[in-house]
């Protein structure tokens, strides 16, 4: 699965123009910008309904976690990055989902990769027709991640815009990679 990950980033930066480069050190804080491509499907997770195989997929730039932070690819041009989250409960205005699994990676043009596993967080949506830090109707996203050959652990503060469903099409999503 991971080498499916970077062939759809490897074919996304071909389409945008992006070269990958020999690998380098990888830097932290990244912002990043995407798009939910895949809904997941239904699942089980601990006998409890939730979705599995969510897709993510995106690219450097943006504004953070802040509201109209998000920006259009091909964004800062410096990488490409997916991400496949598994949820717990389900999105509603006033709600949250707790994120239990997961996996991403960050190529960079530089050849740097980040990469790891969701080790937990949260997707939070504010009641319907009011803000958050990420805006009106947006909810905001912590994912918990462990990153591959970096002791320490990370976070990615967010926002996901994608309800009132079928509205935000594609839902949008953006924020900081630390």
């Amino acid at each position: 699965m991971k080498n499916i990950g970077r062939s759809v980033v490897a074919a996304t930066s071909m389409v945008l123009g992006l070269e990958l480069a020999a690998a380098s050190t990888p830097e932290l804080p990244v912002n990043l910008s995407g798009y939910e491509f895949l809904l997941g499907t239904s699942c089980a997770i601990d006998g409890q309904p939730g979705k599995c195989g969510v897709e993510f997929l995106g690219w450097t730039g943006g504004g953070g976690q802040a509201a109209n932070g998000w920006t259009p690819p091909p964004g800062t041009r410096l990488g490409l990055w997916k991400a496949t989250i598994n949820y717990i409960g389900k999105p509603e205005f006033g709600e949250q989902v707790e994120l239990v699994g997961g996996t991403f990676d960050v190529l960079f043009t530089s050849g740097a990769v980040i990469s790891g596993h969701v080790t937990g967080g949260v997707v939070a949506w504010p009641t319907a027709g009011r803000s958050s830090v990420c805006g009106i109707d947006v909810a905001e996203v912590r994912v918990n991640v462990a990153f591959r050959g970096i002791a320490q652990p990370g976070v990615f503060h967010g926002c996901l815009h994608d309800l009132p469903a079928g509205t935000v099409i594609p839902p949008k999503i953006w924020g900081t990679l630390e």
